[in-house]
């Protein structure tokens, strides 16, 4: 890559970082690893799926203890997945994730115009 490219690059890069909906996701991002109960929750959602997973594959599993571990993993996705905190990041990677798929589309369109066509020639950059 030349240095003029470089360049553009870091300048993007710049522009995107303060990009309001990049700031949302680091927002949301920094509230989520703040938020000690619901780190709490995923490192033990985590440790009861892996300790689920090997009772389910061990020569002679326990389906009573199964089934217990089975409730509380359950029980932690759906405080998990409940929390504000969780919510919020849910909706801020969505956000990121939107504008991300535009900006790589309209980059693509440069590189690879009929890969990108959607019939409506104004918001083209290729064919003509």
């Amino acid at each position: 890559m030349d240095n003029y490219l470089k360049t553009l690059l870091e300048n993007f890069g710049e522009a995107l970082h303060n990009e309001v909906v990049v700031q949302e996701y680091l927002a949301a991002r920094d509230a989520y690893a703040n938020d000690t109960d619901m780190t709490g929750a995923v490192s033990e959602y985590n440790v009861q799926r892996m300790l689920l997973e090997e009772q389910k594959t061990s020569e002679n599993p326990d389906e009573v203890l199964i089934s217990s571990m089975e409730t509380r993993v359950n029980a932690l996705y759906e405080k998990i997945m409940a929390s504000e905190s969780m919510k919020n990041l849910a909706v801020a990677e969505n956000k990121l994730n939107e504008l991300l798929n535009e900006i790589n589309q309209t980059i693509m369109s440069y590189i690879v115009p009929e890969s990108s066509c959607s019939g409506d020639c104004h918001s083209c950059h290729g064919c003509h």
